[in-house]
């Protein structure tokens, strides 16, 4: 018998056409490559835990389009925008706990080479160049000079007006300027909350939950198709000390897409208004209550629909009874929730007139209801008169009672057989805690392990580098190293404290993006150092070793200092030795990356996981992979593809089944730990010598008679090395026919 709780229902729905607003420019395309070190800036009200605090976050971004981006700062129009979000997930119910978040306007581009590759750089401010890098630390993104409404802005086409503006008119606290176009703002009486990121104490405080934080990143004319790289979340664990918040990242590395992503086993879809206004991300989750109950539950992002939205259309069954409902939107005024109610086919929530949804919120919704899920279409009404429709449909688990094709996914293959490429830390000064220790990477078999080293500490003699503030220099080796991935004989020494195969470019804030999807990189200390302030990087080489170090270097605005030094062998072991290390400013990045890597490990204990090890594959493996892109609808066939398949692999196989195994098998005892099988029995399809995927055809009856029929499906494949028996496996896939 099926079990109603199958922990991932992921239904893909492929959209027809391309849309492209009316202000497209052809080659613009700016990507978020970072979002990073979530930040308390003070509070406000009540004592903890009834005020209110203010934050803010920081975000890197590059140009991997053909033609520059505008980076023209306010009062001028055209520059890229942030919007900051915050969510929470408690009682399986993703919302959102930040306020409708003040954006910033970006004011001028640095212009590094980053994660894009090398910087063309324009040499001004005033445009980011192609292939060029630009972080906004918090610090920066704090700034209450540059953090206007979000009602000013059009997320769809990217504008802003600045006459009549926020930055233009002024605050009413500091006094009313005239619109004529001229920054009249002045912040000098604000507290350390108006504006920022800003969220309720309690909100913070529920038991069990999980938080993430997440950045919209708005280019002026960047076309749809570019933008799935513009969104991006993290999780973190909001910490109070007694006087003072805290918010470090957890092991929910950076993900890219709709923070409704963070949801786990919730379907998610989006639809947009055609060519003429921006998208709805819908999230919905099924719970079965006993009885022939289902508890439905939605969440309803509107990342870049500017007209917003002012209802939810539910199809249901009209003899459907539907009690319960719930409502949620960003603040605690019970006078301006939605109100939601059976009306014919359909349950409606509906805004009230001055509570619209607008872009960069998530609005919930939910109720009860005695029919099952099945596969349907929901719809949102626009809020404001504009182009295009009068709605936006977007496909939905619906209560319908219409049978239809399903697809459900069937646990997770993430630690079957895991193996990670690269290792980081993201360390704040006063919690660097690798100060007079070593590090050791040893080589073999073409990938590293990392763990504690007897090494010490050799008092350099060579020749001075003469780097200064974000500089780099290219030092050769006497012999070739070999490292996971290649081999070489010259190294880059960038003045931040990291070394690279090749150029990872300048920049002084580190960030775990970069240096995962960078050229490989050794990270001892890379943080803002400065020689030019004091200290030396010095290089010693022989035939049997090349020490890199950095003796008595200041970290940049203060007079800490740092010394420590790498030693690299000829047989590819390096070693990382730590002395006194600035235990008081900034971030600073440990680790080491092969470059390239796409799937984020999530940060490492790295004191901690020493003395252990901390073991690598030359390439990463983060499970096997099993999806189907349509569903099972009667008379068509569906493709099931395997991806994610190790190199090497000789042959796998994908098994079918009416039967899924319910609970699931735990394989460690067949030499798989942490694996699971979803089937018993069945049929087996053998490949051989497959690439990075496969796909198998499977071919849907035509016949009514199989509706409502269940397949269970996975993968397996023979992977020599990442498990005991060298057999990995899949998720499930639970395939249910249906005629439409």
């Amino acid at each position: 018998m099926l079990r109603d709780s199958i922990q991932g229902i992921v239904l893909l729905t492929l959209a027809a056409s391309v849309a492209a607003q009316s202000n497209t420019v052809v080659g613009l395309d700016g990507r978020l490559t970072q979002v990073d070190n979530l930040t308390y800036y003070g509070r406000r009200g009540a004592a903890y835990p009834n005020g209110e605090i203010g934050m803010a976050m920081l975000n890197e971004m590059c140009n991997p389009g053909s033609v520059t981006i505008p980076w023209y700062a306010a009062m001028q129009s055209n520059h890229p925008k942030f919007g900051f979000l915050l969510v929470r997930l408690s009682n399986d119910r993703l919302e959102q706990i930040s306020d409708w978040s003040f954006c910033k306007h970006a004011f001028t581009s640095t212009n590094y080479t980053g994660p894009c590759g090398p910087c063309q750089n324009p040499s001004t401010g005033t445009v980011m160049g192609i292939n060029c890098a630009d972080t906004y630390g918090a610090g920066n993104n704090a700034d209450r000079t540059w953090l206007g409404p979000p009602s000013e802005i059009d997320p769809w086409l990217g504008t802003w007006n600045p006459v009549g503006s926020y930055f233009d008119v002024g605050d009413p606290q500091t006094g009313l300027g005239p619109a004529d176009g001229v920054r009249s703002l002045n912040t000098s009486g604000f507290d350390n909350v108006k504006n920022r990121v800003t969220v309720q104490e309690v909100d913070l405080t529920t038991p069990g939950a999980s938080y993430f934080y997440g950045i919209h990143l708005i280019h002026q004319g960047e076309a749809l198709a570019n933008r799935g790289d513009n969104l991006a979340s993290r999780g973190t664990n909001p910490t109070w000390s007694g006087s003072t918040w805290s918010f470090p990242n957890n092991a929910v590395g950076q993900t890219y897409g709709s923070i409704l992503h963070q949801w786990p086993g919730a379907t998610i879809d989006s639809g947009h208004n055609g060519n003429d206004d921006g998208r709805f991300f819908v999230a919905v989750k099924v719970s079965p209550l006993g009885g022939g109950q289902y508890h439905y539950e939605y969440a309803v992002h509107n990342v870049d629909n500017n007209r917003g939205g002012a209802s939810l259309r539910i199809p249901v069954d009209p003899a459907a009874v539907v009690v319960n409902y719930s409502f949620g939107d960003i603040d605690s005024d019970p006078l301006n929730d939605w109100t939601g109610a059976k009306v014919g086919s359909e349950v409606v929530f509906t805004a009230t007139a001055n509570n619209p949804q607008n872009w960069n919120t998530i609005y919930n919704f939910g109720f009860d209801c005695d029919i099952a899920p099945s596969f349907g279409v929901v719809t949102i009404d626009q809020a404001r008169i504009g182009p295009g429709a009068l709605s936006v449909s977007v496909n939905a688990q619906v209560p319908s009672g219409i049978p239809s094709a399903q697809v459900a996914v069937l646990g997770t293959s993430v630690g079957c057989g895991s193996c990670q490429s690269a290792f980081y830390e993201m360390l704040t000064g006063p919690s660097f805690d690798l100060a007079n220790s070593a590090m050791a990477l040893t080589y073999a078999n073409g990938q590293y392990t990392a763990g504690s080293s007897t090494a010490t500490y050799v008092t350099p003699t060579g020749t001075n580098l003469n780097l200064t503030d974000d500089s780099q220099t290219t030092i050769q080796l006497p012999f070739s190293l070999p490292f996971p991935g290649g081999s070489t004989s010259q190294l880059n020494v960038c003045s931040n404290g990291f070394i690279s195969v090749g150029s990872n470019g300048t920049p002084y804030i580190p960030d775990a993006n970069s240096h995962l999807s960078g050229a490989p990189r050794w990270a001892a200390s890379w943080r803002d150092l400065n020689p030019a302030l004091g200290g030396q990087v010095l290089v010693d080489s022989t035939p049997t070793e090349v020490r890199v170090t950095w003796s008595a270097v200041r970290t940049y605005g203060s007079t800490q200092t740092n010394t420590f030094q790498y030693q690299f062998r000829p047989n590819g072991d390096v070693q990382i030795v730590w002395q006194t290390m600035d235990s008081q400013n900034g971030d600073v990045l440990v680790g080491w990356s092969p470059g390239g890597v796409t799937v984020d490990p999530g940060p490492s204990d790295i004191s901690a996981s020493l003395p252990g090890g901390i073991n690598m594959c030359a390439q990463p493996f983060n499970g096997l992979q099993f999806a189907s892109a349509t569903r099972p609808i009667l008379g068509t066939s569906v493709s099931l593809t395997t991806s994610n398949i190790p190199a090497g692999t000789p042959f796998g196989a994908v098994l079918l089944s009416l039967q899924q195994a319910v609970p699931p098998l735990d394989l460690t005892g067949s030499g798989m730990p942490g694996c699971y099988g979803h089937v018993v029995g069945g049929v087996t399809h053998l490949f051989v010598a497959p690439g990075s995927t496969h796909n198998q055809s499977l071919a849907v009856p035509v016949d009514p008679a199989f509706t409502g029929l269940e397949v269970a499906g996975q993968s397996f494949t023979y992977s020599p090395g990442l498990t005991p028996a060298g057999v990995v496996a899949s998720n499930g896939l639970l395939l249910i026919i249906g005629p439409q």
